[in-house]
């Protein structure tokens, strides 16, 4: 499973977000953790860190979904809203 995951994110058939999804989805199956635990240990990559700060910051979709983080995971959330921009928690 974690191999398909791997070949599909590495495909050009999925957009940014879709890749983060698969991503995400290689790190539960492949460490057995929980999502938020999966996103931290994604965010631990300063490069993709960056790249999706600057999703967050400027695409409207992945702002919608850092919010719908932030109100899910309240204190626990990794990212953090200052003004119209958003920082991580996570270094």
């Amino acid at each position: 499973m974690i191999a398909r995951f791997k070949e599909i994110r590495s495909s050009k058939r999925t957009d940014g977000y879709g890749r983060w999804l698969l991503l995400i989805k290689e790190l539960r199956v492949r460490h057995n953790v929980s999502i938020l635990c999966a996103e931290r240990m994604a965010l631990e990559n300063r490069h993709r860190r960056r790249w999706v700060e600057k999703q967050i910051n400027t695409n409207q979709r992945c702002r919608k979904y850092a919010l719908a983080h932030i109100r899910h995971n309240g204190d626990a959330a990794l990212i953090e809203r200052e003004g119209e921009t958003f920082n991580f928690r996570v270094r």
